[in-house]
């Protein structure tokens, strides 16, 4: 409670319909069905809402299965990074490659993120850049590594302070919510 707000404003502007406005619950490490928008009355209690979207449109539901109240919510959202260069099936000159992600937790500082070009066989360290604003923000993660022509599987894994790390796979359910499996969010890279 003491990191959710109630944003009017975007930017110095009046925060926009399609974003939510003219008022919207930020909650900071929450899924974004959390971060409920067109607020027009708000009320603390210690129960979930009973709105049937969030009783039964937002669950980890086993797959085939359909939703009901007495499953897991979704709330805190899972340890992630991702490679955003470079992208899938992109052809990529041999010898220098800067491999760059972010990364980012439910509250828990980042601390470390590691990069593989092996499908995660092999690991090295991923250096930080940019600002650290804080333990909501994405981290920005760069590491140049020489890539011989051929043909790799990047991915990309993030460690935070509480000692949680992105798991290979993902938690199967039946809408594929909190699916932070790093392995899921690998690329192919041709190296020519």
């Amino acid at each position: 409670m003491t990191d959710a707000i109630l944003a009017w404003e975007l930017n110095g502007a009046p925060i926009p319909l399609a974003h939510g406005g003219p008022l919207r619950l930020v909650v900071p490490g929450y899924q974004g069905v959390n971060n409920v928008k067109y607020v027009k009355r708000l009320a603390f209690t210690s129960a979930e809402s009973q709105a049937r979207i969030m009783s039964h449109g937002y669950r980890i539901t086993p797959l085939g299965g359909t939703s009901v109240p007495g499953e897991p919510s979704i709330q805190q959202m899972p340890i992630k990074s991702w490679v955003n260069f470079p992208a899938g099936d992109r052809n990529v000159r041999a010898g220098t490659v800067y491999v760059t992600g972010v990364a980012f937790g439910s509250g828990s500082p980042i601390r470390r993120v590691e990069v593989s070009s092996d499908d995660g066989k092999t690991w090295i360290d991923a250096p930080f850049f940019g600002p650290d604003l804080g333990r909501f923000a994405w981290r920005q993660f760069a590491l140049p590594l020489q890539m011989a022509p051929g043909n790799y599987i990047v991915a990309s894994r993030a460690i935070d302070a509480a000692g949680n790390v992105q798991p290979q796979e993902r938690l199967e359910n039946a809408h594929g919510y909190n699916n932070n499996s790093w392995a899921d969010a690998a690329v192919k890279v041709s190296v020519v």
